[in-house]
């Protein structure tokens, strides 16, 4: 409490107006002679210099053989500055640095829920834009939507889109196609058309295995007796596979 004791003396002391000195050794000069010796009547209980080896020890922390100040010394320098004694100088104090503790422990608790709060929002915010930008660029989806006669590849969010990793359609090679007595449907005894249902029942032709794409139903390789009913509308066209 000593450091705090001096620290205000000094500053008070620069503040006098009739003191024109802002160093040490004049401020202290004028608190021995204008003040302990002419106004509280306390002649040679202090000097100057003992003074300022008391402010070098306690507020500037320099070491020398200054001892600790007496208490009738305490006490004027409490009263100057305001208070009854040194003791109630120590009172004041202690209650203010309980006080200014306790406000920089509730400040410094808000601030760390403050921080720890931005830090949480900035995380989230992160994850999300991590997620966008994987969702945006790096999707492994492999989706597809049908197109009149054929499959486009497209976004698993499109209406209709299709998911391809499930299916494994090679759309590439498939397309919806119209036959007749002249297309070819086996080649080397393995058929080469598949076929499915429509919703409406009408038989539609695929040129590789996969799916319907309006009813999502496994297409089914051709056979004979499907070409015979579907296809050969003549019967002199219909013939037995041998």
């Amino acid at each position: 409490m000593l450091n705090k004791l001096f620290y205000e003396l000094f500053e008070k002391l620069k503040t006098e107006k009739d003191n024109d000195s802002d160093r040490k050794s004049g401020c202290f000069n004028f608190f021995v002679e204008r003040i302990l010796d002419e106004k509280y009547n306390l002649k040679n209980i202090v000097s100057s210099k003992t003074l300022t080896n008391y402010y070098n020890k306690y507020v500037e922390g320099k070491n020398n053989n200054s001892g600790e100040p007496k208490s009738d010394l305490k006490n004027s320098i409490a009263k100057y500055l305001g208070y009854n004694s040194y003791s109630d100088f120590e009172k004041e104090n202690i209650q203010s640095s309980i006080k200014i503790n306790l406000n920089q422990s509730i400040e410094s608790n808000q601030e760390i829920k403050r921080k720890t709060l931005k830090k949480v929002v900035i995380l989230v915010l992160c994850f999300f834009t991590l997620l966008f930008v994987l969702n945006k660029y790096y999707k492994t989806e492999n989706c597809i939507i049908w197109n009149i006669d054929h499959f486009e590849t497209s976004s698993c969010n499109t209406k209709d889109g299709i998911n391809n990793n499930f299916y494994k359609i090679n759309i590439e090679n498939f397309k919806k196609v119209n036959v007749d007595n002249n297309t070819e449907f086996f080649k080397n005894g393995n058929p080469i058309i598949w076929y499915g249902k429509s919703p409406s029942g009408k038989i539609d032709f695929f040129t590789q295995r996969g799916i319907h794409p309006e009813t999502l139903e496994e297409l089914k390789p051709i056979t004979e007796y499907i070409i015979n009913k579907y296809v050969f509308s003549n019967n002199n066209d219909k013939t037995i596979l041998e």
